[in-house]
């Protein structure tokens, strides 16, 4: 029995993976396009504090109104962060979406072991990020 598991982990180990790496570029220097940049890199902390700073010093006066009323290259700021695998900026912005706007979420997690363990075929794929209110 050990033999069989071992040899199982060894095969999937051994897979390629193509997992795509995304690197995300502003197209303008706006607050709002750096919350896309932010949304889009998973980048939690620079998104809450970026939604923060605009609701301080802009129209936007809430951060729910910001998450619906800020789109990244025309698509809800949501589904933008799930678009590239944001899973972190995705789940804090899905709270926030409105309701004809939100994706559900599902408490089914799959991990590709060979993607995770296996990262040297990673693409790399430039994402120009542009923001409209």
């Amino acid at each position: 029995m050990k033999t069989l598991t071992l040899a199982v982990v060894f095969v999937l180990l051994s897979f390629n993976s193509n997992a795509t790496k995304y690197e995300f570029i502003a197209t303008d220097s706006s607050i709002e396009t750096k919350m896309c940049v932010f949304a889009g890199s998973n980048n939690k902390d620079g998104l809450k504090n970026a939604l923060r700073l605009s609701s301080r010093s802009s129209a936007i006066n809430s951060k729910r109104f910001a998450v619906n009323s800020i789109t990244c290259n025309d698509m809800v700021m949501a589904h933008f962060a799930h678009k590239y695998d944001a899973l972190d900026t995705f789940s804090y912005l899905n709270h926030f979406t409105s309701k004809k706007d939100k994706i559900p979420t599902t408490s089914v997690e799959i991990k590709d072991i060979a993607a995770v363990f296996n990262r040297k075929n990673e693409d790399t794929k430039i994402i120009y990020v542009g923001s409209a209110k």
